[in-house]
């Protein structure tokens, strides 16, 4: 018998880079890889975890994520997040473009 390697892997994360760079600048907020790295955390913290192990469970969370609930809720996250970020940004404010 052959062996596979599993990982499990939370699509969220796919999820949610598949809206950040967009959201964060229709924001107008910093886009440097700390601001985004923060944005990006901020965001998976407040969203449950969606882990999957392979190719049809990637299917499965991939089509509930067109669900307009879900969806909302990701931007919700991003947005709620780019806030906290641009008010309390992790490098000198001037570096922010």
């Amino acid at each position: 018998m052959q062996q596979t390697n599993l990982i499990s892997k939370n699509m969220m994360e796919d999820l949610v880079d598949d809206r950040l760079e967009e959201l964060m600048r229709f924001s107008g907020v910093c886009c440097c890889e700390r601001c985004r790295a923060d944005v990006r955390t901020l965001s998976l913290n407040t969203l449950p975890a969606k882990y999957v192990m392979s190719t049809s469970g990637d299917v499965y969370v991939r089509f509930q994520s067109l669900e307009p609930q879900m969806q909302a809720d990701i931007v919700t996250a991003i947005m709620n997040a780019i806030e906290v970020v641009r008010a309390n940004p992790r490098h000198d404010k001037y570096f922010c473009y």
